[in-house]
């Protein structure tokens, strides 16, 4: 296990978590028509792909609790982000990602936007405990990978 490489995927999933979480923002936020904002499953994501192979292999090298954690975070994360997109995209069901697409929102009523805005809420408390799991495995490889 290559401790440098571990460590900038984990800060890259970090800068990406960042963004993401932006990109749920702006669908609330922003104007009509939103760049990229398919959902993904927590397994299809760049972080759910490493993280199901390497990460698990980091957890058992290490020796340490919070896989679990993560798992549950992430695919939570998930979840409220596609509450949000089919608010004002509609189902996403078979939809085809594509980081081109640019799509139009549709007219929601102010209880749905409300509703999508508490989602949000819950969506960045999830973050913080994702980030906070993110820093803490990164503290865990500085000290135990040499």
């Amino acid at each position: 296990m290559n401790k440098h490489a571990t460590l900038e995927h984990l800060e890259n999933a970090r800068r990406g978590h960042i963004k993401w979480l932006n990109r749920a923002k702006s669908i609330i936020d922003g104007g009509s028509v939103v760049r990229d904002p398919h959902p993904l499953t927590s397994t299809e994501c760049a972080f759910g792909l490493w993280f199901n192979k390497e990460g698990t292999k980091l957890y058992d090298t290490l020796q340490i609790d919070g896989l679990d954690t993560i798992h549950t975070i992430h695919h939570q994360l998930h979840d409220k982000y596609l509450l949000i997109y089919e608010t004002f995209f509609g189902s996403a069901e078979g939809i085809v990602y594509d980081r081109k697409a640019k799509l139009t929102k549709r007219n929601v009523q102010q209880e749905e936007e409300t509703k999508a805005k508490e989602h949000f809420l819950e969506l960045r408390e999830l973050s913080y405990s994702m980030l906070q799991e993110i820093e803490n495995l990164q503290k865990h490889i500085e000290e135990k990978i040499d």
